[in-house]
């Protein structure tokens, strides 16, 4: 194996003429002790299996899907392509599905086929971005938390319950929000859930304090002012996706969200893809984000944790 060299604060190894045992080798922990993410180059990765495969050997097995923030499309073995987004709408930075009580604790996202242009990964380490905060937002929502409500319809936006929760009826519905803490609202129209998530999560063997981006990637104040516009006009605040506040009610501000982007942005770090290419996450400690891109950029994404050992 290379030695780690380094992209301004993201650690880069190669896998070029190097066996995945020897990857497979290290530690979790160590792998990513110091930024959350490690960036793969030359893994070869170019279809499901060769990511499964990749996974295995650093110990990781995939995570059943549930509660997606957009559709994805299955591949196979655990692997999902990308959520179905517009390549002209940036993503901002968010951890997958960090509105669960226990999200994944890890991600690999694999590069198939690199964009024609743009198309970056953004890579931010949650435990960075929290003292570049402002102080007073981050003792809010450190002590109230956050809360979402979130609508399933098959509407402008947003997806169907069904959708979201495959191969559950109702009763499963019910009995998963259960676990997780979950109110449901059915209606004629679809379903709406609200939780209460804390904004700050203890992270690594360490437990270090991270700040959790999820309050301001589920805000309405994250979309672009004429979508939200447009959204609210011709579906009323009831046909918004996404809705998040402080866990004590109080609203979360599009000034709250302006000032946790600033932090972001000088915490963020770009992953330029290769095809093969692999980046390993910390999805607890790191968040990530997708630019803007032209062409046919295709990924490979696994939600992980690690392997239980065979009794």
């Amino acid at each position: 194996m290379t030695g780690l060299t380094h992209l301004p604060a993201l650690p880069e190894v190669s896998l070029a003429g190097t066996a995945l045992e020897d990857l497979g080798a290290r530690t979790l922990p160590t792998l990513l002790d110091r930024t959350g993410a490690l960036l793969i180059r030359d893994a070869g990765i170019s279809s499901a299996t060769t990511l499964v495969e990749l996974a295995t050997a650093l110990g990781l097995s995939a995570q059943n899907q549930l509660e997606p923030f957009a559709a994805r499309r299955f591949r196979g073995h655990g692997v999902w392509s990308q959520p179905a987004w517009p390549n002209t709408s940036p993503m901002c930075m968010h951890h997958e599905l960090g509105w669960q009580q226990a999200p994944p604790p890890y991600l690999l996202i694999a590069c198939l086929r690199p964009a024609a242009s743009g198309g970056r990964t953004g890579v931010a380490d949650g435990r960075a971005v929290l003292p570049l905060l402002p102080a007073q937002l981050v003792k809010r929502a450190d002590r109230h938390g956050w809360s979402m409500v979130r609508r399933y319809a098959d509407s402008l936006i947003g997806m169907p319950w069904q959708e979201a929760f495959p191969g559950l009826d109702t009763a499963a519905v019910e009995a998963y929000a259960a676990t997780e803490g979950i109110e449901l609202e059915w209606s004629a129209d679809g379903l709406a859930t609200r939780r209460h998530r804390p904004a700050v999560r203890t992270t690594g063997p360490d437990r270090v304090p991270a700040w959790s981006n999820l309050l301001a990637f589920c805000s309405e104040w994250t979309m672009a002012p004429p979508v939200r516009e447009y959204l609210i006009s011709a579906l009323g605040r009831q046909g918004l996706p996404f809705e998040t506040a402080f866990g004590d009610g109080s609203p979360f501000t599009a000034a709250d969200v302006e000032a946790v982007n600033t932090a972001y942005d000088q915490a963020t770090v770009y992953v330029d893809w290769r095809a093969g290419d692999v980046l390993l996450l910390d999805n607890i400690r790191t968040a990530h984000s997708v630019e803007t891109f032209t062409g046919e950029r295709e990924m490979a994404v696994l939600h992980a944790a690690p392997l239980t050992p065979a009794h």
